[in-house]
């Protein structure tokens, strides 16, 4: 007999079709290598084929050890006489599963109308590499950008660093240590679904949230492959996990969103009010009745609203013309 979820009424009608399509997502030590197979498949097809893009890899030294990193690279075809801004995007995935491919839609998108340019990072995975290998390959990713900002014609007065999920919380790792070395700066932060503290994973199961494709069996999963000990033990890093951090100033300012039934709801909603306490200039959206992967059914209305939302920020941000 089919266990009616706690969360079920609450769900958006939008987003219910999502249920059948993905089914009951797991991820877990026996299987996450089939599921890395698997999601390979959702990300082959070509944005080339729909936007006036080129799209490149090149794999760079690492910057702490011998590892080399892949980056994947948007530009517009018909690039632009003046500088263009960067995103740097950083996938999701639990720490586990994903690959920089996933962010293809994205960059294409604002490589076509507004001229960016797109990186996306390949951090390696848990379990087979914990942290600090995620924290150094984002960190060498866009110090590389940086220092090679002329031969990608980027404006390095205007960048943005993004991520999703497992990604957003290595994006909010990787501004808080880029503050903290103080070699270079970026100047917005984008963190949709974001994963942000290591301590929900053994917190009391929430009423409502995190019944749907990331509960906390994942989520603990994730949070101990990546740091290699228990979840919500004493001295874990900021660097690793954000929320840890005692301070948030200094910080670019910060778009953040989540769905009121996503496993992360609290914990985003934490981190926003302590980036609004320490001076951040900080938007928040919470989107009602959406799980954790209610963002991705496209033509849903809150979608939608996410994607103006998160775009009309990002624009405003970097003073982009829209």
């Amino acid at each position: 007999m089919k266990r009616v979820k706690r969360s079920e009424h609450l769900i958006d009608p939008e987003i219910r079709d999502i249920l059948d399509v993905m089914g009951s997502m797991s991820l877990t030590p026996d299987n996450y290598l089939e599921v890395r197979e698997q999601l390979k498949a959702f990300f082959t097809s070509s944005v080339t084929e729909r936007y006036d893009v080129e799209i490149e890899e090149i794999r760079i030294d690492n910057l702490f050890d011998d590892s080399k990193v892949r980056l994947v690279i948007t530009k517009p075809k018909n690039r632009a006489e003046q500088l263009n801004p960067l995103i740097y995007s950083v996938h999701g995935g639990g720490m586990i599963i994903g690959s920089p491919e996933m962010n293809n839609e994205k960059h294409a998108f604002l490589a076509h109308h507004y001229n960016f340019i797109g990186v996306s990072v390949d951090y390696r995975l848990a379990p087979e590499f914990s942290q600090p290998a995620q924290l150094h390959d984002c960190y060498s990713g866009i110090k590389w950008c940086i220092e090679h900002a002329k031969e990608l014609n980027v404006d390095i007065n205007r960048i943005a660093v993004a991520g999703e999920s497992a990604g957003a919380g290595l994006a909010a790792g990787l501004a808080l240590f880029t503050r903290d070395c103080q070699e270079f700066n970026f100047h917005h932060l984008q963190l949709s679904v974001p994963m942000l503290d290591d301590r929900t994973a053994i917190e009391e199961t929430h009423p409502f949230n995190g019944e749907y494709f990331f509960d906390n069996a994942i989520n603990y999963f994730g949070w101990k492959s990546v740091l290699k000990q228990e979840p919500g033990t004493e001295g874990i890093s900021e660097y690793y996990s954000p929320a840890m951090a005692k301070s948030f100033r200094g910080l670019p300012s910060t778009y953040l969103c989540v769905g009121s039934i996503d496993l992360f709801a609290d914990e985003t909603l934490d981190f926003a009010k302590r980036l609004m306490y320490d001076g951040v200039l900080t938007e928040l959206h919470v989107y009602p009745g959406y799980h954790h992967l209610g963002l991705t059914v496209p033509d849903a209305f809150h979608s939608k609203k996410d994607a103006d939302n998160s775009l009309n920020a990002l624009l405003r941000a970097l003073n982009i013309l829209k």
